[in-house]
Parts: structure tokens; sequence; C-alpha cells
């Protein structure tokens, strides 16, 4: 069997093509499942029976906490939820904290999960569909003790990384209470432990800064990936670059219209230029949902926008219970320009950065950072530092945000055509694919791991070479530096500059 999912509904399912864990819709519930479920829709009274007889049976559930009321009365009380901060329990392994803004059910514990008759439940405050396809942004301050202001950036309201790792971890937990080994395609190359990317927004750049950038990437022996600003377009060199689109004018609109047009000049100037774009990000990492129609309509492949989502895998946004064709690259959103306006010292920035490296590979995350050539005039020596510090890191795939885009549709392609099952502890894969880049990762119950590389064929389980499986430790100090992110001083800091920012803005235009 494989994990069981009750309605098929694409939030969910954006997750588990994410981690690439099989699945299988069962559109109604059964008595007995040897997997876990994820309960994901509302439940009848005839259901909440089956359920009973199905926990009775040493079932295991994956439920949000509303639903669960109907089964457990008085449980949870209705609350809407800031925030859930790491509270030392597995289910928030490598989570520091998840911002939600969210209406939701919550009793003692953040997180219910817990032996129920026979069975296992997980219960999640927040409706797990509404907030993976929650598309609200807002200015977000992000932790650091290198100055007593936060680096702050316009961002994605829930950080969908973070609720993607809840998320699993609470599969996870399920498969290791059950003891059985939880399996799942690698998000990586060759059993790499992450990758590192550079993207470059040329937002109003001029021929010497973008040359200097070049020199930079030469220097260091990385690929970057650059976004063009085409209306500030010199001229490009006929040497093999990754140039994608960042815009014509260095705006993302309301509308489908002009967004399109925007889009469709800047596509238009790099062709002429003998390149076919397929990427773009967009200016200051606006997006909404006009702009994702006008990237479908343009024949745009992938994107990367910050105020949709950040530091988490490639995915496909849903836009009207749709899946959009144009897959989504998540960058970090902080730039060096960030850290200065928050008081960091140009030294400092290369402490923020290798801080940010350290965390990301333990959690086995991507490191894709963004800047300017502007800043690689200003800061040259600190940006090849970080580069440097970031290209001497274990076990990661140093690429582009192109490769990394046909590595992962790649990787999608063989999840939808692979299986795999285990029986007595024999691994049995069938696949058609071939080449050795793709692999399984398998977490067994007593928190080892394992990997193996995807191809046909029948495998012991108990020959595989073993190891214990790292993880981020927080301290209770860690928890409180977070839990001061949403304190009134650090919202007054925030509302600040958010004030200081449309005050510029219409400065701007009244100059106009």
């Amino acid at each position: 069997m494989n994990l069981g999912i009750l309605q098929y509904e694409l939030g969910i399912l954006q997750i588990l093509n994410q981690e690439g864990i099989k699945y299988e819709v069962l559109n109604e519930l059964p008595a007995q499942y040897s997997d876990p479920i994820i309960i994901n829709r509302e439940l009848s009274s005839s259901e909440l029976n089956i359920v009973k007889t199905l926990l009775k049976n040493r079932g295991a559930i994956l439920i949000d906490a509303k639903n669960l009321l109907k089964l457990i009365p008085g449980k949870f009380r209705k609350k809407k939820i800031s925030y859930l901060v790491n509270d030392h329990t597995e289910i928030f392994s490598n989570i520091l904290g998840i911002e939600l803004e969210l209406p939701g059910y919550i009793n003692k514990n953040q997180i219910f999960a817990t032996e129920y008759e026979n069975g296992l439940i997980v219960a999640l405050p927040f409706n797990i569909a509404e907030a993976v396809t929650d598309c609200r942004s807002f200015r977000k301050p992000f932790l650091s003790d290198l100055t007593k202001r936060y680096p702050n950036e316009i961002v994605a309201a829930i950080n969908k990384g973070a609720l993607r790792t809840l998320i699993i971890n609470s599969i996870r937990w399920l498969y290791q209470k059950l003891n059985r080994p939880y399996i799942h395609l690698w998000y990586y190359p060759q059993q790499y432990q992450s990758i590192f990317a550079v993207r470059i927004d040329t937002d109003f750049s001029g021929k010497d800064s973008i040359e200097r950038t070049f020199e930079l990437e030469n220097k260091t022996e990385l690929k970057f990936t650059y976004f063009i600003h085409t209306q500030y377009l010199f001229d490009l060199p006929q040497i093999p670059k990754d140039f994608q689109i960042h815009c014509y004018e260095h705006k993302v609109y309301p509308d489908y219209e002009r967004n399109y047009k925007n889009i469709f000049q800047a596509k238009q100037i790099l062709e002429s230029f003998g390149i076919n774009p397929i990427g773009f990000a967009s200016p200051y990492g606006f997006w909404n949902k006009n702009l994702q129609r006008a990237l479908e309509d343009n024949n745009i492949k992938y994107s990367s926008e910050f105020s949709l989502a950040y530091d988490d895998l490639p995915f496909y946004p849903i836009i009207n219970n749709t899946l959009s064709c144009v897959l989504q690259i998540p960058v970090h959103p902080i730039c060096i320009g960030r850290l200065l306006h928050a008081g960091i010292s140009p030294q400092n920035c290369v402490s923020y950065y290798f801080n940010y490296f350290i965390t990301q590979l333990i959690k086995r995350e991507p490191m894709i950072i963004y800047d300017h050539p502007n800043r690689v005039t200003q800061f040259y020596e600190v940006l090849y530092e970080i580069l440097h510090k970031a290209k001497g890191l274990p076990n990661i795939w140093l690429t582009t945000l192109t490769e990394y885009y046909y590595w992962w549709i790649k990787r999608l392609k063989i999840f939808n055509e692979a299986s795999w099952t285990i029986e007595n502890d024999i691994l049995n894969i069938k696949t058609s694919h071939t080449t050795a880049d793709i692999a399984l990762h398998i977490i067994f119950p007593n928190n080892e791991e394992a990997f193996i590389t995807l191809k046909n064929g029948s495998y012991n389980l108990k020959n595989l070479t073993k190891k214990k499986i790292i993880r981020l430790d927080f301290t209770d100090q860690d928890i409180r530096k977070y839990k001061n992110l949403h304190s009134f001083q650090t919202k007054t800091q925030i509302s600040f500059f958010t004030l200081a920012n449309k005050i510029l803005k219409y400065t701007k235009r009244r100059k106009k």
C-alpha cells in the first residue's frame, strides 16, 4: 500500500509531489489500512464511525483539528493562530517557527499527536489546503544576531518551506510509530545534500556593473543565472551564460494585460540577441495571479518570486484550483541591501550568509541566494567571500536555476512513472529510468537513514548502509528569539519600514 489521501486535492498533492512520496487517492474511508491516511475533507457521521474502526484496527491518520472535533468533542478551541513555534517535539524537527495568521483550532499542545484507541492521530491546528494555497504577502522580519534591527522584506505570509516540513514531519512520525520505514524520492541528484545557486537581478544596471559581475562569476568558477532588466540592456556577450527575463519595465502590475506586455517585450529583446529565455524573476519579488497567467501565456517554464514562496523546494502554484504550468523555484529573500538597511556591516553579511548556509545544509534544504550587479560593484570582496564559503560546503550541487529546473522536471517525470513497495524488508523497485542521478531516501523507525539508486530490482533493507540522521537542535534561547520577532517592538519596527517605503514611493511618483 501507499500513503492514503481521502480526497483528490491540489494543495496536499503539491506537498507530496515535492516530497516524492507515493500516495493513493482513496475517495472513501477503509476500515483497515496499513499506511497512514490523510483526511483532507469534512467527515460525515457514518465516516466518523469508520474512522473509529480504523483506529481500533491500528490505523493512523493525519487530520485537521476542526475535523477531529467531531471525533473527540471539546478537545480544541477556536483561535486565530499567528504562528507556531518549536516545542522540542519530533514534529517540529528542523523548524524554529511558522508564521500563519490563519483561523484554527488548538489545544494545550500546538500539534495534537497521540496514540488513540489502538491507532495514531496527528491533528494540525489549521486547514492544510488553505495554508498550502495561501497567496498573501507582507513585510516580515528575519532572525539575525548581528544587529538590533531585523533585516526584513515583503515575502510570502506563510513560509511554505517550513509548512511543507511540518506536514512531512507529521507523516514521518506516523510511519515511525507504525514501525514502518518511510520512503521518498530524494530532492537532489546523486545523493547531494543540498544545492547552491546564485540569482542575479540586473535592476537598472549599466555595462560596468554587469561586467564586474561576470568577473565575479569567473573568479568563483560558479555559474550564475542572470535575470535581465532589458530596458537597460546595453549588449550581451556571445559567451554561454544563463540569461533569463527580469522585466522590461521594472514593475509588476495588478492586471494581466500590462504584465503580459512587460514580459513579452523583455522576451523579444532577449530573442533578438539569439537567447531563448525560459525563466523569469519578477521585480521586487512581487507575485500575483495575473502575473502567473501572463507567464503561462508567454510560454515561461519557471519563475522565482519570494512574495509567493521562499526557502522551499520547487512547486507548481495553484491558481483558482488549477495547477499552473510554470514551476516556482523559491530563493532566500534577503540580499545584501536588506542586511545593510538593517545596520549589518558588510563583513557581518558574510556571517549572516554562512549561518544561513549551515542551517539549510543541516535541514537538506536548497540554498539559492540573489543579489544585484550594483552590489557586486560596491561589495565585490564581500560577495566573493560569501560565494567562496558556499562553494566550500560539503556534498552540495553547484548549479544554476535553469539546470535545477530541468533536473526537477526529470525528477517529477520519474516520480510519476516509477513505483516501489516493501514486503518483509525487501524493497521492490519498478522503473524504466536508467541513469544514476535519482535516488530513494529511506528513513527507518530508529532514526537512521539510507540511500539507494532508483533502478529496477529487489533490495534487502537490512543490507543497506545506514547512518544516524542529524537535525537542527534549537535551544530555549533560539525559541525566545523567534517569539521576539512577533513582539510589539518588532511589529512597530516593521510598521515603520512599511510606512517609510510607502512615503518613498509616493515621493517618487510626485517627482515624475
